[in-house]
């Protein structure tokens, strides 16, 4: 397929040369991605997702339809329904009919075609459960996690270019269902040279015997060289499908100019935010244990009903995930009819002039694996109220970090700072 090239710059600090394919369903390579420069030795740039919902905010909507479309890629479809018109920012249907629709299409799955999806944390688990809701019958999801978790089968491998390299990924003693499947679908947000997926496709096949995977992602720059090598020496299939596929051809780095971070660790923040407990379904989790999908179609269920108890938002809110609890405080803040979500990462960026990332904020970790967090474009004025949803179960030791965070939000505007724990 033709390419053509495409380059994308911030100044004089960081030139970007590509070569891409035709994304994908009509999208164009802006939809997808912008360009920022991140603390990291072995690359200095990031592509920041524009439908992770993970740096940047996005509207709820947009994290399940980039799963949708995922799932349609993966399947051969040709046309993306209503589902790339929500990525492009096209008027969306109320998001609880949003989501009918996403459970009315679903492909169902039979036990030739049973399916394990894995989303790589931190940055795609979102992502990963985005697209195994777009599947029932016989299939399952579960995330990599940076946090070890006892009484569990635990498979460890390494990222080669991560700031935080181990990976684990947790399995019940005694469950059989990675065993039984046909298939295994990893789901990341970009693929840079693929080393660390083939390496996790190399564990599940010498745990579990699976026989064929998918590299499912955004955006893919891999190439095809080691990806067929290895499928070659272990005798499986290995195939590659992306929204947008295409090469790194040149990085051109200048001077870094002064950035806009505020370091708020080591500040004592108390106070500064108000806790809610909400009494009512069970608590959807961030998928580091296997879920069946009914298990998952359950917590969507569970989504909308603790969405009520928050009660209805307007254009003044910010809904906001904790690390790689990504996936469910997306529903819930689609549910509670927000139109802006986003998580707090790990991913130390530079916030420049003219980059996706142009303000941010880091504090002690608000998760329970992370050496930092960081929240970033939440600028000066733009909410009046945030709710910080996190997992029930961190929040011992992340008290600091969310104390700090919502301390930030209040400097940036945001009169009433809600602190929910799941």
């Amino acid at each position: 397929m033709n390419r053509q090239a495409y380059t994308t710059a911030l100044g004089d600090s960081l030139t970007v040369t590509l070569e891409l394919e035709p994304p994908k369903f009509g999208l164009a390579p802006e939809d997808l991605f912008a360009l920022a420069m991140r603390r990291n030795p072995n690359r200095p740039f990031l592509f920041v997702s524009k439908v992770l919902g993970k740096h940047l905010p996005i509207r709820p909507a947009v994290l399940p339809a980039a799963g949708k479309l995922l799932s349609l890629a993966l399947e051969g479809a040709n046309e993306p329904g209503p589902w790339a018109g929500i990525i492009k920012g096209a008027g969306a249907r109320p998001f609880p009919a949003l989501m009918d629709e996403l459970e009315r299409t679903q492909i169902v799955l039979g036990p030739e075609e049973r399916t394990l999806f894995v989303g790589f944390a931190e940055t795609a688990t979102g992502l990963g459960q985005a697209v195994a809701a777009c599947y029932a019958g016989e299939s399952a999801y579960l995330s990599t996690t940076r946090f070890p978790l006892e009484g569990m089968f635990t498979l460890t491998f390494d990222e080669s270019h991560s700031h935080a390299k181990t990976q684990l990924l947790h399995f019940a003693y005694g469950g059989r269902f990675p065993s039984q499947c046909s298939r295994a679908v990893i789901i990341d947000d970009e693929f840079t040279t693929g080393d660390t997926a083939l390496k996790l496709v190399e564990v599940l096949h010498r745990q579990f015997q699976i026989k064929r995977f998918v590299l499912l992602s955004i955006l893919d720059w891999s190439g095809g060289a080691s990806r067929q090598a290895l499928a070659d020496r272990l005798g499986v299939e290995i195939q590659a499908v992306s929204l947008l596929r295409g090469a790194i051809r040149q990085v051109e780095q200048g001077p870094v100019p002064q950035t806009a971070l505020e370091d708020l660790r080591g500040a004592g923040c108390p106070n500064a935010g108000f806790y809610a407990i909400l009494d009512g379904p069970p608590r959807p989790t961030s998928g580091r244990t296997l879920l069946s999908a009914q298990e998952q179609a359950e917590q969507r269920r569970s989504c909308a009903q603790l969405a009520k108890l928050l009660g209805s938002r307007g254009d003044d809110a910010l809904f906001l995930g904790t690390g790689e609890f990504i996936y469910a405080p997306a529903l819930i803040a689609g549910y509670c009819g927000a139109t802006a979500f986003h998580s707090t990462t790990q991913s130390p960026i530079y916030p420049l002039a003219g980059s996706a990332v142009t303000c941010g904020a880091c504090f002690e970790p608000p998760d329970r694996y992370s050496p930092a967090g960081y929240l970033y474009e939440i600028p000066r004025g733009r909410y009046r109220q945030a709710v910080i949803l996190v997992e029930s179960a961190a929040l011992p030791h992340s008290i600091k970090g969310i104390s700090q965070l919502a301390h930030w939000l209040r400097g940036r505007g945001c009169e009433h700072v809600e602190v929910t724990p799941l």
